[in-house]
């Protein structure tokens, strides 16, 4: 049984027009299935990286060795949206990049913003930038400056996509249990 037959059903109206009829949906606005201190206190995750076309389900066979646990995925990581917040696999993104900017040059040679580099990355160190306006980045040095394109603020969103909490496998009965016998109504 899925998610979201556990949620409570509530009348909506759709088109929001004062006389319409309503339909009866589902309320996910009720995320309260795995309790909030469990998630934000738990010692038991692992972590997992999403590979390129991996869907929900899949990751949850891998994960847990059955397809219905996805949703515990996706609360877990407070994955609300699943087209957005769910990584694109490298062929949707390019289609994402060619319908959003025209093509993947284009959104290369787009400027997001300008970077000072104020210290370089080493072995003991990481990386430090601060953002700064077109002049003062033409007023750099060549080993001072940093462009960041469109491109690369998409593609590192759906990067950090990849990388999800997976709460541990000897849990997973137990949050299963709890979400069939608790009702909200």
């Amino acid at each position: 049984m899925s998610y979201f037959s556990y949620l409570p059903q509530v009348q909506y109206n759709i088109t929001g027009s004062k006389y319409a009829e309503t339909t009866t949906a589902r309320d996910i606005f009720i995320r309260n299935l795995i309790k909030k201190n469990v998630i934000e206190k738990a010692l038991s995750f692992d972590e997992h990286t999403i590979g390129d076309g991996e869907r929900p389900d899949t990751t949850s066979f891998l994960v847990y060795g059955n397809v219905k646990y996805d949703w515990i995925i996706f609360l877990t990581n407070q994955m609300f949206n699943p087209y957005f917040d769910w990584p694109l696999s490298s062929q949707d993104f390019k289609k994402m990049i060619k319908n959003k900017y025209g093509s993947t040059e284009r959104a290369k040679k787009q400027i997001f913003e300008y970077r000072q580099i104020i210290e370089e990355e080493t072995d003991t160190t990481s990386l430090k930038e601060v953002i700064i306006d077109k002049d003062a980045y033409n007023a750099l040095p060549d080993p001072e400056k940093k462009r960041i394109t469109k491109y690369d603020i998409e593609f590192k969103r759906n990067e950090a996509n990849r990388r999800i909490k997976v709460i541990d496998r000897q849990y997973v009965e137990d949050i299963m249990k709890e979400a069939q016998t608790k009702r909200y109504r």
